[in-house]
């Protein structure tokens, strides 16, 4: 097993095409092929099913590709450190945001990386918190912004802050206090499905007191949550940062009376990147931003996490 088969292999798994591979790397087909074949008969199974679909990895397929992409970032980060002649940050760093934390920072975050740090370049995912926060524990993403995350052998974390949950709806309705959790479950609710960590804390708090709450749809679209909380279709409960960009004279938002719903954001880094000096330069970064935002006021309902 060498270097060039497992860059072809990866390559295969993510165009699933050995022709698409083949093209995006410039190598023949039949070479590509043969460092495939060549590859399967050394480790003895079967890596790819090849189908009218494209090539899908098997099993043994998609644990070798996991393998593959540290060790590809692996000798990409020794090249770049072994070549660099400045000590200028250089790297590309995959960055995991949720929506609402990437309505806050993803813009402001490039424009100051851009500026500043012209060798590193930055690729952000948007995504679900756990779907996120699995990535960087596959080395698959670097850095992510995860929700409630539990300890990980995988990658270390760092608390940025508290974050409250509020009650959204339209700002026409007759609602003059903050309702308490009894009265929120005879409200309709628009909420995303499991396991999103709003859907999660909702269970919770109302199993906690026996209640039951009445959700009418589902949709992990905090622009579909807010979209419907706003034509008065339903409530939701969303961090104060999903309506960064919306006109809040159309929302009505408050807090749930009798019941702390909350949830603590922290920064999440790969153990395989977190030796990578554009890996530190973009955690810090963020962070950074992050906090300027919580003291300017910029970013409300929270509490920094020191």
């Amino acid at each position: 097993m060498d270097f060039k088969q497992l860059k072809y292999f990866a390559r295969i798994v993510e165009l699933e095409s050995i022709t698409a591979a083949a093209q995006s790397l410039f190598v023949a087909q039949p070479s590509i092929s043969q460092h495939l074949a060549n590859l399967e008969a050394e480790l003895g199974v079967k890596l790819l099913n090849r189908g009218v679909r494209g090539a899908r990895p098997t099993p043994a397929g998609e644990l070798l590709y996991q393998y593959a992409k540290t060790i590809l970032r692996q000798i990409d980060e020794a090249t770049v450190v072994v070549k660099q002649e400045s000590t200028d940050p250089t790297g590309h760093i995959s960055l995991g945001l949720p929506t609402s934390t990437s309505k806050m920072v993803a813009v402001e975050l490039l424009a100051e990386l851009t500026s500043r740090y012209k060798q590193i370049s930055v690729e952000i995912v948007e995504g679900a918190t756990a779907d996120l926060a699995e990535m960087v524990a596959k080395q698959t993403l670097d850095i992510t912004v995860g929700v409630d995350i539990q300890e990980s052998t995988k990658f270390d974390i760092y608390p940025l802050l508290i974050e409250d949950l509020l009650l959204i709806g339209p700002a026409s309705s007759p609602l003059d206090h903050s309702p308490t959790l009894e009265q929120l479950c005879m409200m309709p609710l628009v909420l995303p499905s499991f396991p999103n960590s709003v859907r999660v804390k909702m269970e919770r708090a109302c199993t906690e007191q026996g209640l039951r709450y009445s959700v009418i749809a589902e949709s992990a679209a905090a622009s579909v949550m807010v979209g419907a909380a706003r034509e008065g279709l339903a409530w939701t409960i969303l961090p104060w940062a999903a309506l960064k960009g919306e006109n809040l004279e159309l929302l009505r938002c408050t807090r749930i009376e009798g019941v702390t719903l909350q949830r603590t954001l922290s920064l999440c880094v790969s153990k395989g990147a977190i030796s990578n000096s554009a890996c530190g330069v973009v955690r810090d970064t963020l962070a950074r931003l992050i906090r300027q935002k919580v003291e300017r006021k910029e970013w409300l309902h929270v509490t920094p996490i020191s």
